[in-house]
């Protein structure tokens, strides 16, 4: 496998800090798509559409998919390989997850499992609260007796780092779902990259995807793969700024406290949107494109990078003042962007 490390009795899969980072079910996936240039065309025709739940305190938003809940994003890459391996079978046919997990590095499958945070010395959650969370495993080393991981363990942060055998054998086999719902499922899910894989790249479909983006259009099947009623309940494009505006005066009528992840929903969103533009012009995909328009997009991305820092800052202090600030610059955000794209699209000649 491409850049893989090996030697007796270690190995390291090739990973990249992933482009975007608000949920693990696309950190995990783009740590090792970002790796590889021959896949970014395939994120940057993804990860355009977003929705958001109208009642974001009980629900949430994120990037769409055209698949179920139950699927995964790494369902619909054909980058990917994926498999999904129930925990009985590991534990049955394993004598434990180490050896489990060191025979699918060896097969170049990637590891992305439940564990339990309470015995993970790397997380914030470590000996303070029993909390089931998805790791993602990508190499190991015999002689130091540790497994090379990725998730979000301090501050919300996603980041790279080790853990002993012992600390993530205990993790993985204790108290299973006692403690929260296990969105994988009860699986184990191993990832192999597809290097066979022969991308077919439209920029006329991308650039319809974030026109569909700026219309506010309902996905293509949406109803097929979504439940009933739920679309009155949802706001999807350019629309999430309406909620997430609703949901930050709400919160601070309530001096309640804000969740952060919505607001770098929003961030990654517009930092994929510049590395998106980056990508179309450097490979001369739209000519009508130019280093102006990233310029502009990437003013766009730093307030929303501003706005994810108020978002915390309120957190910490409560203040009208701050929560003021941070629903300015949402209806700030929103103009900017909306009036870019609806001049960009006009220029591309899609609207």
């Amino acid at each position: 496998m491409k850049n893989s490390t090996q030697t007796l009795g270690r190995k390291i899969l090739p990973v990249s800090y992933p482009m975007i980072t608000t949920y693990t079910q696309h950190a995990h996936l783009l740590s090792i798509l970002t790796h590889y240039e021959c896949a970014h065309p395939w994120i940057f025709s993804n990860y355009i559409q977003l929705f958001i739940n109208k009642d974001y305190k009980h629900h949430w938003g994120d990037f769409y998919f055209p698949v179920t809940y139950e699927l995964r994003p790494s369902d619909a890459c054909k980058w990917i390989t994926t498999q999904k391996i129930h925990r009985d079978t590991v534990t049955t046919k394993w004598d434990s997850v180490i050896h489990f997990i060191v025979e699918n590095i060896n097969a170049n499958n990637y590891v992305h499992t439940m564990i339990n945070y309470f015995y993970v010395p790397l997380s914030d959650r470590y000996n303070k609260l029993q909390l089931h969370h998805d790791i993602f495993v990508y190499g190991y080393d015999l002689d130091r007796e540790i497994l090379y991981v990725s998730d979000f363990f301090k501050n919300g942060v996603y980041s790279q780092a080790e853990i002993s055998f012992n600390d993530f054998n205990l993790a993985f086999d204790t108290n299973h779902l006692t403690t929260n719902h296990d969105y994988l499922r009860e699986m184990v899910y191993l990832y192999t990259f597809n290097d066979q894989y022969q991308d077919k790249f439209s920029a006329d479909t991308l650039v319809n995807s974030i026109r569909n983006y700026f219309t506010n259009k309902t996905p293509e099947y949406w109803e097929m793969f979504n439940y009933g009623g739920d679309r009155d309940n949802l706001d999807f494009g350019m629309q999430i700024y309406t909620t997430l505006l609703n949901y930050a005066k709400e919160t601070s009528e309530h001096k309640a406290m804000l969740d952060i992840r919505p607001f770098h929903l929003l961030y990654d969103h517009k930092k994929l949107m510049t590395l998106r533009l980056k990508y179309l012009y450097d490979n001369r995909h739209l000519i009508q494109l130019n280093q102006e328009h990233i310029d502009e997009f990437t003013a766009i991305e730093l307030k929303a990078k501003i706005l994810v820092n108020l978002a915390i800052k309120y957190n910490l202090t409560k203040d009208t003042s701050i929560s003021e600030s941070l629903q300015t610059l949402i209806t700030n955000i929103e103009n900017e962007e909306s009036i870019f794209l609806e001049r960009w699209l006009k220029k591309v000649g899609i609207q």
